[in-house]
């Protein structure tokens, strides 16, 4: 950690998590090659991306580095009160909150596995733009115990103002 960077609740891992297995893009349109935009890169350009993220996360004055490792602390589930939103502290659980997040590499286009978390009623994402797809994972662990999650957040770029914006979210996995 910098010296310009106080410890919080959150740390941001900065080296890009690869997902092309998870994350296989959609059909494209003929004259795309999805395999051209995978998320295989040389490890010179995992290193120049994980720079240019501590730089970001130290301008955001955002905590950068790996997990956090209590093997000890059980599950949040496990340490709640029957009947109460109060849990348990866990004696092997750190006093304070604290959340670990990674985020992959993105991919180019909406990734199939959104549209299979996509309930049925939910209208699909507005195409009209760029997209891309990316997988962020966060784990927490405070005095209650350990939750770990994974989403798929998908991005659109509005092809009148150039900006990306996240157009969906959704969880994929947890365990509590």
């Amino acid at each position: 950690m910098t010296d310009s960077v106080a410890a919080g609740f959150l740390r941001v891992d900065s080296r890009p998590a690869g997902d092309k297995e998870l994350l296989s893009p959609t059909p494209q349109p003929a004259g795309f090659d999805p395999d051209s935009l995978s998320d295989t890169v040389a490890e010179s350009a995992t290193g120049i991306i994980a720079d240019q993220r501590k730089e970001i996360l130290h301008d955001l004055h955002i905590e950068e580095g790996g997990p956090f490792v209590y093997p000890s602390c059980g599950g949040f589930r496990t340490r709640r009160f029957r009947d109460s939103a109060r849990v348990h502290p866990g004696p092997d659980c750190p006093k304070a909150f604290r959340r670990y997040v990674t985020v992959g590499l993105p991919i180019r286009g909406a990734a199939i596995l959104l549209t299979k978390a996509r309930r049925p009623e939910t209208p699909p994402p507005d195409t009209t733009g760029e997209l891309w797809t990316v997988l962020v994972t966060e784990s927490s662990v405070g005095p209650g115990g350990q939750q770990w999650r994974q989403y798929g957040w998908l991005f659109r770029r509005d092809a009148a103002t150039a900006n990306l914006a996240v157009a969906e979210k959704y969880l994929l996995s947890w365990a509590e």
